[in-house]
């Protein structure tokens, strides 16, 4: 009777230790799902800042003054993340009077990862968009509107394109 007895207290004190390790385990299990999510929208936080100093200057009839500060603002980035694979904006042209695109696309494309797998944004690549990127704002014509697209890859914007919209304002 007395090993009986015994043997029960045992069964009790492992039935006690696997429900105390159940309910650990659970915990744990519930803890992980809170840490990922809370990584997830870290990273979507990230990408909205990155984001959204384009995103304000994105639409049709834009003025020449917005699209011109919106060039300062991609060279000021770009030059913030120079080297980070995937953090380079590109602008392209649609029509804008008197610019030829043809070296803003290729300096773009050495640079944008998104545009072409072998691109690198390092410093001279970053020097390159720059100087185009400074011709193409002098093409901008303050008195003119334009519309600006956004390029969006895996939820960073790598990219925007100028149109000339065609209207005068005046007093601008």
């Amino acid at each position: 009777m007395e090993n009986a007895s015994k043997a029960l207290l045992i069964a009790g004190a492992i039935l006690i230790c696997i429900l105390l390790i159940a309910i650990g385990m659970y915990i744990y299990n519930s803890a992980q799902s809170t840490i990922q999510t809370a990584a997830g929208q870290m990273g979507q936080q990230d990408k909205e800042m990155y984001n959204s100093m384009i995103k304000k200057y994105v639409g049709n009839s834009k003025k020449g003054s917005d699209v011109k500060q919106m060039i300062e603002d991609v060279i000021s980035q770009n030059s913030q993340y120079v080297n980070e694979s995937g953090k380079f904006i590109s602008i392209h042209v649609g029509t804008i009077a008197g610019y030829d695109p043809t070296n803003l696309e290729e300096v773009t494309k050495a640079a944008n990862v998104y545009e072409n797998a072998d691109s690198e944004n390092n410093q001279d690549t970053i020097d390159a968009a720059r100087a185009e990127y400074r011709k193409l704002k002098q093409k901008i014509s303050a008195g003119k509107n334009y519309t600006v697209e956004e390029s969006e890859k895996d939820g960073i914007i790598f990219a925007v394109t100028v149109t000339e919209y065609g209207t005068d304002t005046a007093g601008d």
